[in-house]
């Protein structure tokens, strides 16, 4: 203990200020061993560094050049990052006798290039990041020296292609950043040294595929990025020795279908991404069992139909983003298997209705969006036994009424937007109405859910009262007045199939009378909800008959009366001539 404790005094004694001593002045040594060159006003590598030093840091500076022999001498140099400055150049016997380095950042600087021999000496680099440069060309040579690289990060370059076998050395390689370069191609076998791999992205390239068996020999591979490059395809063996992979993203490219069987092999996925595509259909033997998976998003792509147990090995999915597509039909076993799905979204697509028993098949469903779609009119069944839905997205569709009951059974509901559908406020909207009027907190702005057709038109259903609906029907009459006798009566013309117990009943009564009170028209019937049709041309129709009628009517009594007058006139005349002729005669 004595002895540790001496040794410890001398190391602080006399090494320490040493290394304090020589630390330059444009540099910072705050701890032993680390020496902090970083700043704006930092314009190349200080010459004095202290030779053994374990950490160097070169940020935030001016410096354009790292000189041959600067760092020649720093055998014991574990760490090395110059980066966000302004380097360009690198000489190539800059890292020279580096042989203890460990970690080497070069990134976010102005590298074009890179001399094939520069890592010679780094056969114990674990770390090489070179990311975010102006790099263009890898030479076939130049990774070969780091035998125990574990990550190698070449992000954000110039990279047009890959040597062929560049990698064949780094077999023990664990991660490999190519992202956003411009390579588009790969070379078949350029990882097939690499069977350690773990870590693969290959995102916001210009690669128009994945060539068959450039995975094949990954068989450690946990993730893979491809998601913005441009391909259209991908063959159906392409994950088939990727048994351990838990992250694909193959998000916005020109995926156009999904080949049989291409994720069958994957036990191990929890993160599957394939929005942004061109894929038209799902085929039921696309997935195989994946219970890790918790999310799969589908939206984007240009689906126009969902076929029976397209998800039926996806048995823990319980995200299901299927929206801004152009499905138009589900079959009603589409949805089998997703026993544990929660949320299904299936906004934005040109569905019209859904089969009545589609959704039986998830059992724990909460939210469900079905917003921006063309759906007039769906089954009164869709929600039965549907206990466990919280949230309906039913806004922008063609709804003109639903169901009686539709959402009944939906204990734990706590909200259904209805709001931007053309609703016909009419007696078939009854139902509807007392359900509103009953469930205001459930629909949040209850004031948007307004009627479209006259005379209500704008107008918040949930302001409206049933009697306003019922006398609207009651002023819906048959276009024509039967005046002869052996025409049917208005009772006659309304189907009896049709009343409804529930609605009031009114009796009303009409009658038209000649003026010479010979002939009459009584009839005596009680409104129902006959479905007569209701619109205005209809009823201005019958106002303009009404008002003909009385026009006739009024006419005939005026010319009665005229010749009424005139025949009382000429007998009046007659009487009086013959009394004068009787006075005569009497004379």
């Amino acid at each position: 203990m004595k002895w540790n404790l001496s040794c410890v005094f001398i190391f602080c004694s006399f090494v320490l200020p040493l290394i304090h001593a020589q630390c330059p002045a444009e540099c910072r040594c705050l701890r032993p061993g680390q020496v902090d060159c970083s700043g704006s006003d930092v314009t190349e590598i200080p010459s004095s560094i202290p030779q053994n030093i374990r950490t160097l840091q070169i940020i935030n500076t001016e410096v354009t050049e790292l000189r041959d022999g600067i760092l020649q001498n720093m055998t014991a140099l574990l760490i090395l990052r110059i980066e966000k400055s302004e380097l360009s150049t690198i000489g190539s016997n800059a890292l020279s006798n580096l042989i203890s380095l460990r970690y080497l950042s070069l990134s976010n600087n102005k590298l074009q290039k890179l001399h094939s021999n520069l890592f010679k000496d780094l056969g114990k680099l674990e770390t090489l990041i070179l990311s975010n440069n102006q790099i263009s060309r890898i030479h076939s040579s130049l990774l070969a020296p780091l035998i125990n690289v574990k990550e190698l990060q070449l992000l954000g370059n110039n990279l047009q292609s890959v040597p062929d076998r560049a990698f064949d050395q780094l077999s023990g390689l664990l991660k490999l950043n190519l992202a956003k370069n411009s390579i588009t191609n790969l070379p078949a076998h350029a990882l097939d040294k690499a069977t350690k791999l773990q870590t693969l992205r290959l995102y916001e390239n210009q690669l128009k595929g994945i060539p068959v068996g450039f995975l094949s020999k990954l068989n450690n591979l946990q993730e893979i990025g491809l998601y913005s490059n441009q391909i259209s395809h991908l063959p159906s063996d392409t994950f088939s020795n990727n048994p351990y992979l838990q992250k694909v993203f193959l998000s916005s490219n020109q995926i156009t279908e999904l080949p049989k069987g291409l994720f069958v092999n994957l036990p191990e996925v929890s993160k599957l991404t394939l929005y942004g595509n061109a894929i038209r259909e799902i085929p039921s033997d696309v997935f195989g069992p994946m219970p890790k998976l918790r999310e799969l998003w589908l939206y984007e792509n240009q689906i126009e139909n969902l076929v029976d147990n397209a998800f039926s090995n996806l048995s823990n999915v319980q995200l299901l983003i299927l929206s801004k597509n152009q499905i138009h039909s589900i079959s009603t076993k589409a949805f089998s298997g997703l026993e544990e799905l929660l949320e299904l979204s299936l906004h934005t697509n040109t569905l019209t209705t859904l089969d009545e028993d589609v959704l039986r098949n998830l059992p724990k469903l909460q939210n469900i969006s079905l917003q921006n779609n063309k759906i007039n009119n769906l089954p009164e069944g869709l929600f039965t036994d549907m206990s466990t839905v919280m949230n309906i997205q039913l806004q922008n569709n063609s709804l003109e009424s639903l169901p009686e009951g539709i959402f009944d059974s939906l204990v734990h509901l706590n909200e259904v937007k209805l709001y931007e559908n053309p609703w016909k406020c009419d007696h078939d909207l009854l139902p509807l109405k007392k359900w509103i009027s009953q469930n205001k907190n459930r629909l949040g702005n209850h004031s948007q859910v307004v009627c479209d057709n006259p005379p209500f038109q704008g107008m918040a259903i949930s302001e409206l009262s049933e009697e306003q609906l019922t006398v609207e029907i009651s002023t819906n009459f048959p276009d024509t007045f039967f005046t002869d006798a052996s025409s049917p009566t208005i009772e006659e013309t309304l189907p009896t199939s049709s009343k409804d117990p529930d609605l009031p009943e009114t009796n009303s009564k009409s009658s038209v009378t000649n003026m010479g009170g010979s002939a009459s028209y009584t009839s005596s019937y009680e409104l129902t909800d006959a479905p007569v049709e209701r619109n205005e041309e209809t009823h201005g129709q019958l106002l303009g008959g009404v008002v003909v009628a009385i026009i006739v009517l009024c006419c005939v009594a005026l010319v009665s009366i005229a010749i009424a007058c005139i025949l009382y006139a000429r007998k009046k005349k007659n009487h009086v001539v013959l009394m004068r002729m009787k006075k005569q005669n009497e004379a």
